[in-house]
Formats: C-alpha cells, sequence, structure tokens
C-alpha cells in the first residue's frame, strides 16, 4: 500500500510558509481546474458536503465568478484541517505544477529541499541537547540556517561558522577561560578542544582513548573547514556583489547540518555527557 501523501514537515513548522501554500494553491487550482474537475475530485473523495452541497462552489467555478479564488481558499483551508493528503494531491496535479514553476519557482525549491536528509539532520537530537548550555540556542540557529536554505546558502554557510564560533566561547566562558577577545578562529577552536580534553601533547593511554583522539582530530578538522568555506563563500566579508563564489544549497546543508551535529557534540562532552 502506497504512503501517505503529506506536506513536508518544515513547511508544517513555518507558519509563513503555510500561509503561502495555501494561497498559492487556491490560486493555481481557480485557474487550473475545472467544474468538471472539481466534481470528479468530490466523487472520488466524498467531499460533496464542501464542493457539490456548497449552494456557490460549482456555480462560480463554472462562471469564474470573482470571488471563485476565495472559495478555493476556504475549501484549502478546510482540508488543511481535515485531510493534508488530498492538498498534496491537488499541489502534485500537472496543470498546478505548472503555474507553480511559472508564479513560484521558488517555492517549489523549498518544497523539494525540505526531504533533502542533509538539511534534516539538523533537527538531530534537537530536543536531547536542549539544555545543554543556557546560552548557546542550538533551536534558534537551525531556524535561521533551515530559513537560509535553499535559498541562500552563503548565509546558511555564514550562520554555521557562527553557530559553531558562539558555542566554543560559551564552552571555555563556562569554564572560566579568559582573553578570547582577541583569538582569531583557529586559535578558538584550538583552546576549546584543549580545554574539552580532545587534544593533548600526551600519548593515549589506551585503545579506546587513541580512537577517540582520532575523531577528536576529524571533528576539530571540520570546525575549522567551516570557518575557511566561510571566510570564501559565506556572508560577511563585504565582497563585490557577484564575484562571490558559488556554493549549492546541498553543498551548504552538508556544512550546515555537520556543524550542527559538532556543536550539539562539543556542548555534550562540556557537560560530562
Amino acid at each position: 500500500m502506497p504512503a501517505a501523501k503529506s506536506i513536508p514537515q518544515h513547511i508544517l513548522d513555518d507558519d509563513g510558509l503555510v500561509r503561502r501554500f495555501k494561497v498559492d494553491l487556491a490560486e493555481a487550482l481557480s485557474l487550473r481546474m475545472d467544474e468538471s474537475e472539481w466534481k470528479k475530485f468530490s466523487t472520488r473523495h466524498g467531499l460533496s458536503h464542501l464542493i457539490d452541497e456548497h449552494p456557490r462552489f460549482l456555480r462560480a467555478a463554472h462562471w469564474q465568478d470573482n470571488d471563485f479564488e476565495g472559495l478555493v481558499l476556504d475549501l484549502v483551508n478546510d482540508l488543511f484541517s481535515q485531510n493534508k493528503s488530498l492538498l498534496v494531491e491537488l499541489f502534485q496535479r500537472d496543470g498546478v505544477q505548472r503555474w507553480f514553476k511559472d508564479k513560484d519557482s521558488e517555492f517549489l525549491e523549498i518544497w523539494e529541499g525540505t526531504n533533502d536528509p542533509l538539511l534534516e539532520a539538523l533537527g538531530y537530537a534537537l530536543e536531547e541537547v536542549q539544555g545543554l548550555s543556557s546560552t548557546v540556542d542550538l533551536r534558534e540557529h537551525s531556524r535561521r540556517i533551515r530559513d537560509a536554505l535553499p535559498g541562500d546558502p552563503s548565509l546558511a554557510i555564514g550562520t554555521t561558522k557562527d553557530m559553531l564560533e558562539a558555542t566554543m566561547r560559551t564552552i571555555l566562558h563556562e569554564r572560566g577561560v579568559t582573553g578570547m577577545e582577541k583569538w582569531d578562529y583557529p586559535t578558538l577552536s584550538t583552546k576549546c578542544f584543549h580545554e574539552l580534553g580532545l587534544t593533548t601533547n600526551t600519548p593515549p593511554a589506551s585503545d579506546d582513548e587513541r580512537y577517540v583522539r582520532k575523531i577528536a582530530s576529524s571533528a576539530k578538522a571540520m570546525v575549522d573547514a567551516a570557518n575557511e568555506l566561510r571566510n570564501v563563500a559565506g556572508t560577511g566579508h563585504g565582497r563585490v556583489v557577484g564575484t562571490e563564489p558559488e556554493v549549492s544549497a546541498h553543498d551548504a546543508g552538508l556544512v550546515a547540518s555537520t556543524g550542527f551535529i559538532l556543536a550539539a557534540w562539543m556542548l555534550r562532552h562540556s557537560q560530562g555527557h
């Protein structure tokens, strides 16, 4: 049996995107579905109470009355509350998809982008890491990164770097380390990993410790790489418009999801988890 159709969770989590979806879909449907199509849709899904028995819906569809789009919007709102899978079926109709491609192709990219597993990884263990720090709000950083993707990969990369830097500064501050204001990013990451006991100058005491240090070394390399990528492709450096290196939303998603997991990982180590 095929899986139920659903609106991507990222859209459901964003009230602005939900409103945009409803209004766009109502406009598209009012233009791309005629009276016969509405009758067939009503019969197939048992929606006579919303369509056939409505005092004006089919008549307005037949004559394309000025208020028909508003009636379709009422139907969209009803289905959003009662049966979201039917909205997805309407959204996926060829004529409706062509309307979106012509009128709001950005929304199609957002819809498709939410299924990217790299972006979904931003939410990994989010509930578990809440409360690990009274200063770093990973949920807020995650929201900013999600809002930036897929439309603004550079902003997503810059926000990821800011999140990692805020995490490391907070860890050091909570441990009483001072003088961070003068440190550049590589120095900051080195000091933070050393403070967490993840990098030392002494030989590992056991095989287990050796493996943990390898993981920590790889993690620090990824943290530093996020800063390097931000310097060449992220926001905040005042480059001439049009000269910025191109970074895809997929690549930015990888940086962002990895950065989020690294921030949570450092906070867990800081709290002894």
